[in-house]
């Protein structure tokens, strides 16, 4: 299970820190991940308000670094599944 610990000082360390906790919690749980989907998780986890545009960005962002697969383009529902090894998109 993952933890989420306190997260470092630093606006940068704290971005990278939620995408690792992110990351970490796509791995465990699998399946389809949406921005609401993240959004109750970073509830459970994380104190204040986090903006849905801030969560489509963590999600680009592991897309962009090869761990996630964007699904649903081009449709009202976009989501993101944790890339398979040796599987390119």
């Amino acid at each position: 299970m993952t933890t989420w610990d306190t997260p470092p000082t630093g606006t940068w360390g704290h971005f990278a820190w939620r995408r690792q906790n992110l990351l970490a919690e796509i791995r465990e749980q699998d399946g389809e991940w949406t921005t609401g989907r993240v959004k109750q998780l970073y509830r459970r986890h994380l104190t204040g308000h986090i903006y849905r545009h801030n969560i489509r960005r963590d999600l680009a962002h592991l897309h962009r670094e090869g761990h996630l697969d964007r699904r649903g383009d081009g449709t009202s529902r976009r989501y993101y599944t944790l890339r398979q090894e040796g599987v390119t998109a």
